[in-house]
């Protein structure tokens, strides 16, 4: 009974903290465009056929796979918008691969999934960014089976890059998708937006648990997947959210950690960077113990490990053979 009272209020309060949340994704937009990221372009002012020699300039060969990350009005400065950036794009990595990011959840991770949703890859919508989205609607696209970070690829090895993302033990594992990466040398390309990368999340693994940065929950998550047509109920690990960190990227500034920029046609920004150097620069820092992120604040994160994260859970989840099942029913 009491538990049952908890929870509704948990999810009232949850709820209420909406327009806040909002709030604070806009002050974190507002403060990106601020250091010169996700500007609005002029639409249709850049010519599609600019992209190749661009990308060739830069070392960017037709054979590379390369993770690619845009944001809507970047693809929409090009003249034909999102359809001919993407057809460009397409035609230049012929022979090789091109990948994205698809993923689902418009909130944190956990709480997305705390409303217990399907995935379904042929159907559950990107609902981070639009040009991935139009991306993974395109004939030959592949996607994996992910209930939060799920890849669509296209390419020679699409199939391959994203096969069997449902049976990692978590989303950067190193036999995921985003290892595929790696193992491909791939290269990874941001236009106007925030240069962050994969390599950021995929290097967490080898940091150590008590260093400053993310790691995954401990008990993993049963989500709700469509596989080969048929509704499974499988584990699912996520970055364990109950922290709060400060980045620090200068310490990978000069390196080659650093996302490189360029510009197309003078106008446009755009960032690359070869994966493998840069993780390999990256668990050279952390050997050294120097990290890119710092903890301001100690005694708030044991507040929040030791306090708020069990309320969370216990409010949201049922804890189960070493699982977290969530409390809102399927019809809910």
């Amino acid at each position: 009974m009491l538990l049952s009272l908890y929870r509704k209020l948990a999810y009232w309060a949850y709820e209420k903290y909406t327009p806040q949340r909002a709030r604070k994704a806009a002050v974190e937009a507002s403060y990106k465009q601020s250091r010169g990221y996700n500007q609005s372009f002029e639409t249709g002012s850049i010519d599609p056929a600019i992209i190749a020699p661009s990308l060739a300039e830069q070392g960017l060969k037709p054979s590379d796979t390369i993770f690619i990350r845009t944001s809507l009005t970047a693809a929409s400065a090009f003249r034909g918008g999102v359809v001919a950036y993407l057809k460009a794009l397409m035609e230049y990595f012929k022979d090789g691969n091109i990948v994205m990011a698809s993923y689902t959840f418009d909130k944190g991770p956990i709480m997305y999934l705390a409303e217990n949703p399907l995935f379904d890859p042929d159907k559950t919508v990107d609902r981070l960014n639009l040009v991935s989205e139009f991306f993974r609607r395109q004939p030959d696209v592949y996607r994996s089976i992910h209930p939060t970070h799920s890849l669509v690829a296209w390419g020679k090895d699409a199939s391959w890059l994203v096969a069997d993302h449902h049976k990692s033990d978590f989303c950067y594992a190193p036999d995921s998708p985003v290892a595929r990466l790696y193992h491909l040398n791939a290269k990874e390309l941001s236009v106007g937006v925030y240069p962050t990368s994969v390599s950021y999340h995929y290097v967490e693994q080898f940091i150590p648990k008590n260093a400053p940065g993310f790691h995954d929950l401990d008990i993993p998550i049963m989500c709700r997947v469509m596989i080969d047509g048929k509704e499974e109920l499988l584990p699912f690990k996520e970055t364990d959210a109950f922290a709060r960190f400060q980045a620090h990227y200068k310490v990978l500034k000069g390196t080659d950690a650093q996302p490189q920029k360029h510009l197309f046609d003078n106008k446009l920004d755009f960032y690359t960077l070869d994966l493998n150097k840069q993780l390999a620069t990256m668990k050279d820092l952390v050997a050294s113990k120097r990290y890119w992120h710092t903890e301001p604040s100690r005694l708030k994160n044991i507040i929040f490990k030791n306090v708020i994260k069990p309320l969370i859970l216990l409010a949201f989840f049922d804890k189960r053979n070493n699982a977290l099942y969530p409390v809102k029913g399927p019809e809910s």
